[in-house]
C-alpha cells in the first residue's frame, strides 16, 4: 500500500467488486473508456475475474484501487501490462466518484502508482492511454510528467464523433528529476 496526504493505493479485493462495477457502468467511464468494448460490469462478473486473476499469479499485471485516507474506494488504478526486458509498463487509472475529480486525488493516485513503478518495479518507461473528452485524466497525467508520444486521430466513436487518444509515456529518469518530492 502506498499513502500519499489525499489518497492511498491498494491491492483489489474481493470486497472492492461492487464499488468497481458501479464506477465502470457510469456514463462518465463508458465515454472516457472507448478503446474498450462496450459492456457492463457485474459484481458477479468482477468478483470471477477477480479469482481467476488470484489463480493466476501473473506477474505483469497488478490491479488496484484508489481510496481516500478515511477508506472509501474514489478509483481504481494500475498496471494492465509489462515488459521486463526493455523496461516498459502499461498502466491505467479511473477516478469513478465524480466528488473526488477534483482537488488533486487523481494526481497523487498516479504519483504514488509512479513512484512504486520507478523506486520499487525498476520500471524505465511507463505509458498510459487516454482520451481526449477526459480532461480530469490528461491533466493528471501533465500534472506527473506525461507527455504525448502518440495521437490516434479520430479513434473512438463518442457520440456520434470520432475522438482521438493518446498514448502518454513518462521516463524514470525525467521523473525522479522533476516530479519525485
Amino acid at each position: 500500500m502506498y499513502k500519499g496526504s489525499l489518497v492511498r493505493i491498494r491491492h483489489q479485493s474481493i470486497n472492492d467488486m461492487g464499488k468497481l462495477a458501479e464506477f465502470m457502468c457510469s456514463p462518465r467511464y463508458l465515454e472516457t473508456h472507448g478503446y474498450d468494448e462496450p459492456k457492463f460490469a457485474y459484481k458477479e462478473g468482477l468478483e470471477k475475474k477477480f479469482k481467476e486473476r488470484m489463480e493466476k499469479h501473473d506477474h505483469n499485471e497488478l490491479h488496484m484501487v484508489i481510496e481516500t485516507l478515511d477508506s472509501k474506494v474514489i478509483g481504481i488504478i494500475g498496471i494492465n501490462g509489462n515488459f521486463w526486458k526493455n523496461g516498459l509498463t502499461w498502466v491505467y487509472s479511473y477516478i469513478g466518484d465524480d466528488e473526488y475529480l477534483d482537488g488533486g486525488y487523481y494526481e497523487e493516485a498516479l504519483a504514488l502508482l509512479l513512484e512504486f513503478l520507478f523506486v520499487e518495479g525498476n520500471a524505465r518507461k511507463v505509458i498510459i492511454n487516454t482520451q481526449s473528452n477526459d480532461p480530469h485524466g490528461l491533466a493528471a497525467c501533465k500534472a506527473n510528467g506525461f507527455n504525448t508520444e502518440v495521437v490516434f486521430k479520430e479513434d473512438v466513436l463518442c457520440h456520434g464523433k470520432y475522438i482521438d487518444t493518446y498514448d502518454m509515456t513518462v521516463f524514470k529518469d525525467e521523473y525522479m528529476k522533476t516530479y519525485k518530492k
